[in-house]
């Protein structure tokens, strides 16, 4: 085995445990429930290697700004992890199919300018928008993807996601916790967009349609599971972790309470900006 492939996570190998080589839970579905999880499951894989794109940006931001080499580190790893991801994705999808399908076209990465930010402070912009805030909405996405499933390979799949995307949130999170503190004062102006823009963005990207309960069980959860994942990762991840860290989160929580609203009319016109990409 060559030394570059040796020293990725797993080995090289896709997972961390083969997939179920046969799951029966497959067999009861009718072609059009297959056709709805072909189209979840190719979906996730572009979005996932777009991702990977996105890591790129990361691992570029935390050497720009002479972060800790152990992040440095992980997200090197995350790129590919998350080229990984899109093809356990694309091998889903094809279990589903039951035929071998291409890789999907690769989906456009564009990143949030930030305007008006200091340039000084652009690098760790992204990698708290993307990680901490991002990359925490895609660990409770899977979350509940994962509670909702029974079905053996999109358990195995989504279990193999979540233990990753955990990793990738705690990037950003560390990275805030190697601020000092008039970093922090400086950034802090930015939090409240950094939430609004990525809720906004989970909330508007577009999605398989999901028509019966029963795709649940193959990891395709329906739009108010997701809903309640998206804003339970507000209030038990990301705001705790913000208080933490002694950035103010009074303004936040009543935008919470009032149903954490994402449309224009409700957010500052930085809040608007998209970030750098939905990681599921």
């Amino acid at each position: 085995m060559h030394a570059e492939i040796a020293n990725k996570r797993w080995g090289g190998r896709l997972t961390s445990r083969p997939l179920p080589e046969r799951d029966p839970a497959l067999e009861a579905l009718t072609d059009e429930q297959r056709a709805q999880l072909v189209a979840v499951w190719i979906g996730r894989a572009a979005s996932e290697r777009r991702v990977a794109d996105a890591f790129e940006t990361i691992h570029g931001a935390l050497q720009s700004v002479r972060t800790d080499s152990s992040l440095r580190a992980l997200a090197a790893r995350a790129v590919d992890d998350e080229l990984r991801h899109a093809e356990l994705c694309r091998v889903v999808a094809s279990r589903y199919a039951g035929r071998e399908l291409a890789p999907p076209a690769p989906l456009t990465l564009v990143l949030p300018q930030h305007r008006g930010a200091p340039a000084r402070l652009v690098a760790t912009l992204h990698v708290l928008g993307h990680c901490a805030m991002n990359e925490t909405f895609a660990s409770a996405f899977l979350e509940a993807s994962f509670a909702c499933a029974d079905a053996a390979l999109a358990r195995a799949a989504l279990r193999e996601l979540l233990s990753d995307e955990i990793d990738h949130a705690r990037i950003g999170w560390a990275h805030l916790a190697e601020l000092g503190d008039h970093q922090r004062a400086e950034i802090a102006p930015w939090i409240e967009s950094l939430v609004y823009a990525n809720l906004k963005m989970w909330r508007d990207t577009p999605r398989a349609s999901v028509t019966h309960p029963l795709l649940q069980r193959h990891g395709a959860p329906g739009a108010q599971v997701i809903e309640s994942a998206l804003v339970g990762a507000i209030r038990e991840l990301i705001l705790p972790g913000l208080a933490r860290f002694r950035l103010s989160t009074p303004s936040l929580e009543r935008w919470l309470a009032a149903g954490a609203p994402t449309a224009a009319s409700h957010s500052s016109a930085k809040a608007l900006e998209p970030q750098i990409c939905c990681s599921v």
